[in-house]
C-alpha cells in the first residue's frame, strides 16, 4: 500500500485531538493487512517504520516508533468491530489506553476480523472484482455507474444511445476542424511554421 493511505489517515487521527483510539486502531489494522511492510514474522520490514515517520512528518504530523508499535498491538488485541466499541466506552481517551496496557476484551461469537479499508477502497475493490468477473465487457459501461446486480437492459440501451450520439457530435466537429485545418495549411502554402492568426489573414484574404 501507498505510504499517502497511512498518511491520510494521520490527519483523521491528529484531528481527533488526544482521544482518535478508533483511527489510531484502523490505522494499525491497515498495517497489519500490508503485505508488502509486514515481515512474515509478524514484525515490520526494515526500514519501514522510518519510512511512515518521515512520509507523516512531511505532512506536519509527529509519529514515532513507540506509538507505531501501540498501533500495532491496539489491532492485534482488538481485531473486531464489537471489541473496538467496547474499548471506546471504556476508555476515554488514547493516552489512557496505551498506559492500561491494551487489556484483552472477549470477542463474539462468530463475529468476523474488522475491515480496514476506506469505503472509497471498499467501492473500487468491489469495482475491481466486478471487472475480473465481466471481463473486457465491464469497461464497456462504467461499474461506477452501473451496479450489475441492479441496472437493467434498458438502463444500458439508453446509455448506449446518449453515448452514440456524443460520439457522432465528436466525430463532426473533428472533420470540420481537419478541413479548417486543412484550409489554413492550404493558405500559406504548407508552412507549418506560420501562426494561426497570419494563416487566416491569408486565408480570409485569398
Amino acid at each position: 500500500m501507498k505510504l499517502a493511505q497511512y498518511t491520510s489517515q494521520e490527519r483523521a487521527i491528529a484531528a481527533a485531538d488526544s482521544s482518535g483510539i478508533r483511527q489510531r486502531w484502523a490505522w494499525g489494522l491497515r498495517l497489519l493487512n500490508d503485505k508488502e511492510k509486514l515481515a512474515p514474522a509478524g514484525g515490520l520490514k526494515h526500514g519501514v517504520a522510518d519510512q511512515l515517520i518521515a512520509a507523516a512528518a512531511k505532512r506536519g504530523h509527529k509519529l514515532s516508533a513507540s506509538e507505531i508499535r501501540w498501533r500495532l498491538q491496539c489491532a492485534r488485541t482488538y481485531p473486531t468491530e464489537a471489541q473496538i466499541a467496547a474499548v471506546c466506552s471504556d476508555f476515554e481517551t488514547w493516552w489512557d489506553l496505551t498506559h492500561a496496557g491494551f487489556p484483552a476484551v472477549p470477542a463474539p461469537d462468530g463475529e468476523p476480523p474488522a475491515d480496514w479499508r476506506t469505503q472509497a477502497e471498499k467501492d473500487h475493490d468491489a469495482a475491481c472484482a466486478l471487472v475480473d468477473l465481466f471481463g473486457e465487457q465491464g469497461a464497456l459501461f462504467p461499474l461506477s455507474q452501473f451496479e450489475p446486480a441492479e441496472v437493467t437492459l434498458k438502463d444500458l440501451e439508453d446509455y448506449t444511445e446518449r453515448q452514440e450520439q456524443i460520439t457522432a457530435n465528436f466525430a463532426e466537429t473533428s472533420r470540420k476542424r481537419r478541413e479548417y485545418l486543412t484550409s489554413l495549411v492550404g493558405a500559406v502554402g504548407g508552412d507549418m511554421s506560420v501562426t494561426w492568426d497570419e494563416a487566416q489573414r491569408r486565408l480570409d484574404a485569398a
